[in-house]
């Protein structure tokens, strides 16, 4: 375990900065819920106003080339024609005009995501605390002995002096 403690460390903070990067990253899944549902909005709103241009493109057509349809504005208006006699009807409610909503714009919002910088900090933050606990393991396990410092006193003219060994 001791060789592999380095490789073991590195794929554990990678893992981690993958997983993280992937769920909510600035093109994770949490960033693509979000636009998949803005997409959503969009397409009904569109939707919506792509009807509202068809109803308006039929009556543009029948007041353009039906008779019928001119002849019913005109008498709405107060036209009258030739050999035709007009009677108003005081006290009933006018016909109600429909007014067509042309909506409103709607922006692109922005989505919220994890910064690359914490997604790289939770990388490193799992690849020292892996190295550290697999470097304790093998200390534990006895696969790495560190080394014993002895103090040695000596009395040399009443003065104490301390002698430490040293390795190499």
């Amino acid at each position: 375990m001791g060789k592999f403690r380095l490789l073991i460390a590195v794929f554990a903070g990678t893992l981690f900065y993958t997983l993280i990067s992937v769920a909510g990253g600035r093109d994770g899944i949490w960033a693509s819920n979000q636009l998949q549902e803005q997409k959503q909005a969009l397409s009904t709103y569109t939707a919506r106003i792509e009807k509202t241009n068809g109803e308006l493109s039929l009556e543009k057509i029948a007041l353009e080339k039906d008779l019928d349809v001119i002849a019913a504005y005109a008498k709405k208006l107060g036209y009258v024609s030739e050999g035709e006699k007009l009677v108003k009807l005081s006290g009933l409610a006018a016909r109600e005009v429909h007014i067509f909503d042309p909506g409103t714009v709607m922006r692109h919002q922005e989505v919220s995501y994890i910064p690359e910088w914490i997604c790289k900090f939770v990388s490193f933050l799992v690849f020292f605390l892996v190295y550290v606990m697999l470097l304790l393991l093998d200390i534990q396990s006895g696969n790495i002995q560190l080394p014993v410092f002895k103090r040695q006193i000596k009395n040399v003219g009443g003065i104490q002096v301390y002698d430490m060994q040293q390795i190499g």
